[in-house]
């Protein structure tokens, strides 16, 4: 049973993932060739800002998807529709304010980010057309992991699907025949975006599940809840937005503007590996922080235990696709012979890392879902802020250009170290917290101190109807 409820829960949100990453995949691809490899660096040094929304975006749809099921295992729907319509009210003034910021500033922005010489301009072009639709852009993410936790995992992978499709067909029309450039491959993933928010209102209109559209009162107590859970997420997500900052201003002072363009490359490919590891966590979060909510911890470390492994075989088999297979995928982004070979060396180097960081990325998921979050926060400072910025400045010296593309396997594996140390030294007592914390935490949101007996499977995951 544990196996099939982790399938159920995890394919959709892989596919839905991988399917959200092809946004970045086919804006890659179509850039490359309708722009040219200047589109592709100038997109590249964007890419730490659009992850940033992303991880805005975590803070609320993981952390208040987060209490959701922990509320829907403590049998407190009204709790959880609350938390719900606050996350998405929080979501739309922060994605207003964002959209305003990025039409004002776009060429200080993008300068900030490292835009230089003729590279400025094409970024900011990019950027201020994507950031037109922030709002979709941060709802899209929040309203699927809402519905994956409101117990409709398929019909969220569906809106996600929805949403690709159209940034695929929009961003050939744009690019290609009204010769749009940059700014066509902007407006196409916004709205993008904005079909599948569209695609997932059918959801809550209709109230297939407990959640619902509707007005609410912004409690400070939930919203400090509420971003205590999804700081974690945040700082993953951020932490991967710094990384790619931190290296393309290393790689600018080191390599020049082929390094920026195939460690670009590398990323629209690499982004296919991030999501889907990012799908597992998100697919088991739910089934953790529901069985943590019901008082059954063991359940949710089976969980995690899961997660481990298919992560563990997800980065291998795409590491041992990329050795065989890198140099023709590289070459449909690029054709310059220096670029490929390069790319591919930076490839390699990063899927190596990536069998870590899908382990790291699944006990910070776990720790976010038993209520741990400082916890998952050092993990997050570790692998993405203090090991990468001494792997930057440290193994370049040592190795040359080489140590900027093992930054990442030092930084992951340290990492990696901490994390198990940390679980197998606090393993009793994190139990024995988690427990006891529980009940008065829950009383401090305003629900009973006690919940009721949790079924031995999970009512609100799995009894409610699947949406056609």
């Amino acid at each position: 049973m544990v196996r099939k409820r982790f399938v159920r829960y995890v394919a959709p949100s892989v596919l839905g993932s991988v399917v959200t990453s092809l946004y970045l995949v086919v804006d890659g691809v179509f850039i490359a060739r309708g722009v040219g490899e200047v589109g592709v660096a100038a997109v590249t040094l964007v890419l730490p800002l659009t992850m940033a929304f992303v991880a805005i975006s975590m803070v609320f749809s993981v952390g208040g998807a987060n209490l959701v099921s922990i509320s829907l295992g403590s049998d407190d729907t009204d709790g959880a529709v609350s938390v719900f319509r606050q996350s998405v009210c929080a979501l739309m003034f922060i994605g207003a304010v964002l959209s305003l910021a990025g039409a004002a500033f776009a060429v200080d922005i993008a300068a900030a980010l490292g835009a230089t010489g003729r590279l400025r301009l094409p970024a900011a072009e990019y950027m201020r057309y994507y950031m037109l639709f922030t709002i979709p852009v941060l709802l899209a993410m929040a309203m699927t992991t809402f519905i994956r936790h409101d117990g409709s995992p398929r019909p969220s992978a569906r809106s996600m699907l929805w949403g690709a499709i159209t940034n695929i067909l929009l961003d050939y029309v744009f690019v290609f025949p009204l010769k749009m450039g940059l700014k066509g491959a902007a407006i196409a993933t916004g709205l993008g975006q904005l079909v599948t928010v569209i695609a997932c209102m059918r959801h809550f209109v209709e109230r297939r599940g407990v959640l619902t559209i509707g007005c609410v009162g912004i409690r400070a107590q939930d919203i400090k809840g509420i971003v205590l859970l999804g700081i974690p997420s945040f700082l993953a997500e951020v932490s991967y937005s710094v990384l790619m900052y931190m290296h393309n201003i290393e790689i600018a002072r080191r390599v020049g503007e082929i390094g920026v363009t195939s460690y670009g490359v590398v990323n629209y490919i690499n982004n296919l590996a991030y999501m889907a590891l990012l799908g597992i966590c998100q697919g088991i979060q739910p089934l953790m922080s529901y069985y943590y909510g019901c008082g059954k911890l063991e359940e949710s470390r089976k969980y995690r235990s899961l997660g481990v492994r298919t992560s563990m075989a997800v980065s291998a088999s795409f590491l041992v696709l990329c050795l065989l297979l890198g140099k023709p995928i590289i070459r449909v982004f690029a054709s310059s012979p220096s670029v490929v070979d390069l790319a591919y060396t930076i490839l390699n180097y990063t899927n190596a890392a990536y069998i870590m960081l899908g382990m790291n990325l699944t006990h910070q998921a776990y720790l976010q879902s038993i209520y741990m979050p400082r916890q998952a926060n050092v993990i997050c400072l570790l692998r993405g802020f203090v090991f990468v910025k001494i792997g930057l400045t440290a193994l370049p010296r040592l190795l040359g250009d080489a140590g900027i593309w093992t930054t990442m396997i030092f930084s992951e594996g340290l990492t990696l170290i901490v994390a198990l140390c940390a679980s197998a030294a606090r393993h009793r007592d994190a139990v024995r917290a988690a427990d006891a914390d529980r009940t008065p935490r829950a009383s401090e949101r305003g629900r009973p101190s006690t919940s009721p007996p949790c079924p031995s499977t999970p009512r609100d995951l799995e009894s409610r109807p699947q949406s056609a």
